[in-house]
């Protein structure tokens, strides 16, 4: 993953909205965000038909994050300035999951080292507007937050990484990993 330079002081949360060319857009956003924000943004951009191509997101200490997402809004008609990033991420308490079930052809769920004691979890499938945020519900249930989120569409194809911790940042439970284990191999059959 490559470094993400904060452009604001960490205290505050902030977005910053750059154009890519052809209705692709970079979002940044960093400050102090609550657990489940990137869940609540993902399903708030799922809702108005926003396609998330890439996102690099890490938890740099505490609450603090720092995130770059690729956004694709030739699938939509809202425009890029009228959606409220800040607003979004903060509605994760009321995200329920999509109507589309999600088919994975792969997954790969291991203990990490990384992030100080996180679970790895590792998703490949087809692509569809919504699996970012059905698959961060997905791990909510369990409470199971990311540390750090390495997300790429391609070809229609997803490859997420993720690098999830328990509630207050303690390594997940056993009893957690188990069930998401056996959720995860629902997803591939």
């Amino acid at each position: 993953m490559h470094k993400i330079e904060a452009t604001m002081p960490i205290s505050t949360s902030g977005t910053d909205l750059k154009y890519l060319g052809a209705k692709h857009y970079q979002l940044s956003m960093a400050g102090r965000f609550d657990p489940g924000w990137v869940c609540g943004l993902s399903h708030g951009l799922a809702e108005r038909r926003i396609s998330i191509m890439r996102v690099e997101a890490a938890r740099i200490t505490g609450r603090n994050w720092q995130s770059r997402l690729d956004l694709d809004f030739s699938t939509t008609t809202v425009t890029p300035d009228a959606v409220d990033y800040l607003e979004l991420s903060k509605s994760y308490a009321t995200v329920q999951a999509l109507a589309e079930p999600i088919v994975l052809d792969d997954y790969q769920l291991e203990r990490s080292t990384k992030c100080d004691g996180s679970l790895y979890i590792e998703a490949n499938g087809p692509d569809r507007i919504g699996v970012l945020s059905s698959l961060l519900n997905t791990f909510s249930l369990f409470s199971l937050f990311p540390a750090e989120i390495l997300v790429e569409t391609k070809n229609r194809r997803i490859f997420d990484q993720f690098w999830l911790k328990g509630m207050g940042g303690v390594a997940p439970s056993n009893e957690a990993v188990a069930a998401l284990r056996e959720r995860m191999r629902e997803f591939t059959q």
